[in-house]
């Protein structure tokens, strides 16, 4: 399976990790960084000390930098794409990858911020679900998820998430793609 992985912080750097680190499967899985500065210190350090200092990376994962304008066409032979960006990003990153017919996921938790309406009073905010549907409502996505800390996943301790999508092959991709003795993904 091809990953790759958008966003280079704790979280989306420690599921990289996790998905090439992943025995019995071997996956190729790449990290994108936003920073070239950062994505070259990543490649050449075999780690990410800005976020996860101490997580070394396997074999099966390298890094990748390339401009977010030109993200979607370096992206369009892949298995699968994970987000893992603040919701902030989230609109911006569907929009740029809305035509592509590789499945998608994110990781970001929580509402985008709310924007103001017509009417002066600010709209409610956005889950990430509610973002895909209005930007990319043909994209087959999905969301990982879970109470977990991006230290203990990269170490490898017990870890449990769930991968919720509406397309059974999407949550089927999220199970192949990271779930091992450590991390348990179970689909929903």
């Amino acid at each position: 399976m091809n990953i790759t992985v958008l966003g280079a912080g704790a979280w989306g750097t420690a599921l990289a990790i996790a998905a090439a680190a992943r025995p019995g499967a071997p996956h190729r899985v790449r990290l994108w960084a936003r920073d070239p500065a950062q994505a070259q210190a990543m490649a050449a350090e075999r780690e990410n000390r800005r976020y996860l200092p101490g997580a070394g990376f396997p074999a099966a994962l390298s890094v990748l930098s390339a401009p977010e304008t030109a993200l979607a066409a370096s992206l369009a032979d892949e298995t699968l794409i994970v987000i893992g960006t603040p919701m902030a990003a989230l609109r911006g990153l569907l929009h740029r990858l809305r035509d592509l017919p590789v499945p998608v996921a994110w990781l970001c938790k929580g509402f985008e911020q709310p924007q103001e309406g017509a009417s002066g009073v600010p709209a409610a905010g956005l889950l990430g679900h509610e973002i895909c549907a209005q930007v990319a409502p043909a994209l087959r996505c999905g969301v990982l998820s879970g109470p977990s800390f991006a230290k203990e996943v990269a170490a490898g301790c017990p870890t449990a998430l769930v991968a919720a999508s509406a397309e059974p092959a999407v949550r089927a991709l999220l199970v192949e793609a990271f779930h091992g003795h450590a991390l348990r993904v179970y689909a929903n």
